[in-house]
């Protein structure tokens, strides 16, 4: 077969849609030697995904979730004449070709949740409208849909999608983000960019700190605010807390202001983007690692926390509890109080935190990137 699989979500800044990519393109490749590849992707500083005989990377500039992609993208797409093209990400180019088209399903967020993907209302209408558009019309146009939970699933068979037009193919956790029992001393950066080693001394004053760990961007379904309520109502009780987010976002600036008012500018550090690198040192050091999200299509940043060590407080809803499963500690994400009790508990338990790091551990080892690689490439073949 040839395959063309379109990675545009890859970018140079990393997300949990680029690992997403990179790791499942580079686990079919380490499977697959037999099938040809065509790997589509927005230039970038890196090199190729997989090297070797069977993959080619093609450039095409414009992201994957853009108007103009999807209006005029299919140009790139129709010349390569695939038996299979996979769309990573839940846009479809209008006139895109291919015996069988197949999407990764990540969320319905735009079209059931349009008031909590954009804290700007008319960026939301703007973005929501493209948004429930492409993703509509994926789901309806594509032959096949791989959803990343069963979660995700769920929701697009609520919009009429049939049961055997989708198949739940879960990511994996990369070996990077499993560890030893060992804490680092520091933010050990490796190979850091500039602007790692701008971060460095202040990072670093965190390695002897109590921190809560929060990681994502500040969009208004991350739930942030929520969080850093439920912060405040246990604060006093801790003295020596603080509580850390890493992301980027516009509402950032937002989340400053709120830490002012509830008299807390100097116990929530925001340390904005991080290196993969100095994530995982703050999963080491970290107390535990908040992600209260109101709506996820899988919560990756759960998985890797758990890999690293790290216990966990999350949703009990969406896609996180089944992700998280028994080894977290499960609020209700609407309840401040009910956050706020969960950090209660970490705190003050430090044997549970000893146990969810450890089962934690045992948990993200059995999702795997080969396991996701494996059955996309039986779906390939099925198709």
């Amino acid at each position: 077969m040839r395959i063309c699989i379109d990675a545009r979500s890859l970018r140079d800044v990393p997300t949990s849609l680029g690992r997403y990519a990179a790791d499942l393109v580079s686990h079919i490749a380490q499977l697959d030697r037999t099938n040809e590849y065509i790997v589509v992707r927005r230039p970038s500083r890196h090199g190729p995904i997989a090297d070797q005989a069977n993959f080619r990377e093609i450039f095409a500039p414009h992201d994957i979730s853009s108007a103009h992609n999807i209006l005029a993208g299919a140009r790139v797409i129709n010349t390569l004449n695939a038996d299979v093209y996979h769309s990573l990400f839940h846009f479809l180019p209008i006139g895109a070709y291919a015996r069988r088209v197949v999407i990764t399903l990540h969320d319905l967020i735009w079209v059931d949740h349009p008031h909590l993907a954009d804290g700007r209302r008319w960026r939301r209408w703007v973005k929501g409208s493209l948004g429930s558009f492409g993703i509509r019309r994926a789901i309806a146009t594509a032959d096949h849909i791989v959803a990343v939970s069963a979660s995700t699933r769920q929701a697009a068979l609520h919009h009429g999608v049939a049961a055997d037009k989708v198949t739940v193919v879960r990511h994996g956790v990369a070996a990077a983000w499993h560890k030893g029992n060992a804490k680092p001393a520091r933010f050990d950066l490796g190979h850091a960019t500039a602007q790692d080693r701008a971060q460095q001394d202040r990072l670093d004053t965190l390695a002897d700190r109590p921190f809560a760990f929060g990681l994502g961007n500040s969009l208004p379904y991350k739930n942030l605010p929520r969080l850093m309520y439920a912060f405040a109502q246990i604060a006093s009780a801790h003295p020596d807390l603080a509580l850390v987010f890493a992301g980027r976002g516009e509402g950032n600036l937002q989340l400053v202001r709120l830490a002012q008012q509830l008299g807390l500018r100097d116990r929530v550090l925001l340390v904005g983007q991080l290196s993969d690198a100095q994530i995982r040192t703050c999963f080491a050091h970290a107390l535990f690692f908040a992600f209260p999200s109101l709506v996820e299509g899988f919560g990756l940043p759960v998985l890797e926390a758990m890999a690293s060590g790290c216990p966990v407080l999350t949703s009990n809803c969406s896609s996180l509890a089944e992700v998280a499963g028994e080894d977290a500690v499960l609020v209700d994400p609407l309840d401040t109080a009910s956050i706020a009790a969960g950090m209660q508990c970490l705190l003050t338990d430090a044997a549970l935190r000893q146990r969810l790091a450890h089962r934690g551990r045992q948990r993200a080892a059995a999702f795997t990137w080969e396991a996701a690689a494996r059955r996309t490439i039986q779906l390939y073949k099925q198709l």
